[in-house]
């Protein structure tokens, strides 16, 4: 019995370790830089170490111990094992679900207001804190702002930083945000009652990307 809760214990705390959470001094989606390919529209095809900056989708990749940028316009598609991210409005967004029409594309947002919500520590006020983990934030956003290891022992100093699930729809070359209100301003005046009808039928859920990926067919 000692021995099961001991191998329950290695494993919990294994569990923990490996979703360790974003903080304003690791501001990635990642927990550490993952091997990736990249395509490039020159047709290169590049092997980096990289993660993608969670307050402006930029793509970081290690040289040695240095912290640099690609320029997400230069960029076609990213692998990272069987996750693929395109460039999508200059932010480097996940491929969430897709057909030969187009896709649903997910970009994960560091949540800047969040950080207001919590009392601060030590007398100090939460709007403080706030400015100065967008500070933060801001300056390592900055290529070479660091380096890697830096970076990685300074983590558990930072706050914890929540994240935002945003979801998009790219179809002929078009990207629309993936909410009813925002598709209805941006559709022309002829085809709105066309949009009322296809929710109706296709009961779309705004935060599936399976259900989202119906409104390809819209856009076709």
């Amino acid at each position: 019995m000692k021995q099961i809760l001991l191998l329950c214990g290695v494993l919990l705390v294994s569990l923990i370790s490996s979703a360790q959470e974003a903080t304003t001094n690791w501001p990635y989606i990642y927990n550490n830089f993952k091997p990736a390919t990249l395509y490039m529209q020159s047709g290169e095809k590049l092997e980096y170490s990289v993660n993608v900056h969670l307050v402006n989708g930029r793509l970081h990749y290690l040289e040695g111990e240095k912290i640099n940028e690609v320029k997400n316009s230069d960029i076609v598609i990213m692998k990272i094992g069987n996750t693929e991210f395109m460039n999508v409005d200059d932010k480097m967004m996940e491929i969430v679900a897709q057909e030969s029409r187009g896709f649903v594309a997910m970009l994960r947002n560091a949540d800047i207001s969040k950080l207001n919500e919590t009392g601060g520590a030590y007398g100090a006020s939460s709007n403080t804190l706030s400015t100065k983990a967008l500070s933060s934030l801001e300056n390592i956003s900055n290529t070479s702002y660091t380096s890697h290891m830096e970076m990685r022992n300074s983590k558990e100093d930072g706050k914890a930083l929540p994240i935002i699930k945003e979801y998009y729809i790219v179809s002929n070359k078009n990207v629309y945000p993936a909410s009813k209100s925002d598709i209805e301003q941006l559709i022309p005046i002829d085809k709105k009652e066309k949009f009322k009808n296809f929710l109706k039928t296709h009961k779309i859920k705004w935060k599936d990307p399976k259900s989202l990926l119906q409104l390809v067919e819209f856009f076709n």
